[in-house]
């Protein structure tokens, strides 16, 4: 009920654009949590997000933490109300025997998220503070990582968050009929039917996140990175191989699943 609220959210404010639905209440987003972008094996297919337990902080050497600056706006004030009316029949006919079978399902799912917050970081002073940082490549959480196809790193930039308690308010009406008529030697009519109401009720609590936006990291060998700002370029991890020992000249990176090539610099 809670992934489907958020994502009704998002594909109303940013159909399209960088916002990710949270699909759990029991994920924690905070800004600068590392997240693993899973990118499926086909195309039409949307990317799997995986928070992870750790932040950015976390996976860096050295003991200085980041601090970015973070920059707090009013977003919008939200109420969304989505049904859905399913009504199917079928009849048959045979030679001793007809059969009717019918059905109805209708949804209700409301929204009240009330007056929602941006909180997103300040890139231009996160972009100075990572200058030579590097990222630490024995940690469990990158070396799992890199051992699986079609994974990107990022961590979170951006997230929606609630700024007072919300309700989600979800109802369901499922009615069933079905009807035989058999004409033997004694006549014999049956009807049954069956309806059945769901009516739930969750209370969100205050600055829960509902959606959040990503920095995906291009990350070399030796543990440097740089950040992905543009929404079009990709993360990866620098691969080891041919072009790695410069018997062609170049560098090679796998991004999401892809081994794609640049051009050393003399």
């Amino acid at each position: 009920m809670f992934a489907t609220a958020t994502r009704n959210f998002v594909e109303e404010v940013d159909n399209g654009g960088l916002l990710i639905p949270l699909s759990s209440l029991n994920d924690t987003i905070a800004l600068l949590t590392v997240v693993v972008k899973r990118k499926r094996f086909w195309v039409w297919q949307k990317p799997k997000y995986i928070p992870s337990d750790f932040n950015l902080n976390d996976i860096l050497t050295g003991d200085i933490p980041i601090k970015p600056g973070v920059i707090e706006t009013d977003f919008i004030k939200y109420n969304g109300t989505f049904g859905d009316n399913i009504q199917g029949t079928v009849d048959a006919n045979f030679v001793h025997t007809n059969v009717s079978l019918e059905g109805k399902d209708s949804s209700k799912l409301q929204s009240s998220f009330g007056s929602l917050k941006k909180e997103e970081v300040d890139v231009q002073k996160l972009l100075r503070d990572s200058k030579g940082r590097v990222l630490d490549m024995s940690h469990s959480l990158i070396q799992q990582t890199k051992e699986k196809p079609r994974q990107v790193f990022g961590f979170v930039k951006e997230r929606i968050v609630t700024t007072q308690p919300f309700l989600l308010l979800f109802v369901c009406l499922v009615s069933h009929a079905c009807g035989i008529v058999a004409n033997l030697q004694v006549s014999l009519k049956e009807n049954g039917s069956l309806s059945k109401d769901s009516n739930i009720t969750m209370e969100i609590p205050i600055h829960t996140t509902i959606a959040y936006a990503l920095l995906e990291l291009e990350i070399k060998q030796d543990g440097r990175f740089e950040l992905c700002l543009m929404s079009d370029t990709t993360g990866g991890f620098e691969v080891d191989g041919l072009a790695k020992k410069g018997l062609l000249g170049e560098k090679s990176y796998l991004i999401q699943g892809k081994l794609q090539f640049s051009s050393l610099q003399p």
